[in-house]
């Protein structure tokens, strides 16, 4: 495994798109921990443009910093409806924006949101338009900051766990790795960390543990976007978001988390082979 691993080391360094994801556990919660992850990510994603890299940000939250707002002012516990969530998306999607704004404005970094669904890849031209907000994001080095529309998302149209969704953003912008960020040491089997897969497996999958924080994925969640993505060719790392520089140190080292790469070179799939990856219906 250590060795399978250090073969990929420098793919791993030289991937030039990457996509991050950002758990709900990783901003919401203590306020401390939120503003000390936040300094370090908009940190490490500074470092990562300086380098030339194109980085492009997927990130839950805004249900949790809904929640969080709505039970400040109102003595009332929200529960998990569909109409719920939805509401206190619409109440914290403009917080959760303004919290990344304020840290990424002080690395000189300019960020953009983008929410989208199903049904705007579903629709007329609804491909072209993401793909194309996205390669001018890029030319104009922007920060994309993605998440799905959970205002108006129900449980019948939404994409999935934003695990999924940062899956099906690493194939439209064609990334070279996703990098999840989650609050375990990657993967475990047995109490230890599997620090590489070369394939998802049943036997995986039921290892994987469901949500165990304030969002609605989980590990099982994380190795299934990551065998999505070993049908394009494209790595995933799960690594711990809890750690100072993690995304810059796990670049640079290769070391910690889990790696899910295989010897596929990357594809770049037409629309109708992505809206069938992710079930989204013909084109």
């Amino acid at each position: 495994m250590k060795q399978k691993r250090f073969e990929f080391t420098q793919t791993i360094k030289n991937a030039e798109r990457i996509v991050i994801k950002v758990g709900s556990a990783r901003v919401s919660g203590a306020e401390h921990e939120i503003n000390d992850f936040l300094f370090s990510l908009a940190g490490d994603i500074r470092e990562l443009r300086d380098q030339g890299k194109d980085i492009i940000l997927v990130s839950s939250g805004a249900i949790a910093q809904g929640r969080k707002v709505l039970s400040s002012y109102r003595n009332e516990k929200t529960g998990s409806s569909v109409r719920e969530k939805q509401a206190l998306a619409a109440i914290g999607q403009s917080l959760l924006m303004k919290m990344y704004s304020h840290f990424f404005s002080s690395v000189n970094v300019p960020i953009a949101q983008i929410l989208f669904g199903s049904n705007d890849l579903a629709a007329e031209s609804g491909y072209s338009n993401l793909t194309n907000t996205f390669q001018k994001l890029s030319e104009w080095k922007v920060l994309p900051i993605i998440n799905e529309n959970d205002s108006v998302a129900t449980e019948e149209l939404k994409l999935g766990d934003n695990d999924i969704l940062s899956a099906l953003v690493a194939i439209l912008v064609r990334a070279d790795l996703l990098v999840i960020l989650t609050g375990v040491d990657g993967f475990m089997k047995d109490g230890k960390t599997v620090p590489f897969l070369d394939e998802i497996t049943e036997e995986d999958l039921s290892f994987a543990k469901g949500p165990e924080g304030p969002g609605t994925g989980g590990m099982n969640t994380k190795l299934k976007a990551a065998g999505i993505l070993l049908q394009a060719g494209i790595s995933t790392a799960v690594i711990s978001g809890k750690e100072k520089n993690c995304i810059r140190n796990f670049l640079n080292s290769n070391t910690g988390g889990t790696l899910v790469s295989g010897k596929m070179q990357k594809k770049n799939l037409s629309e109708k082979e992505i809206k069938k990856l992710f079930g989204l219906g013909a084109v």
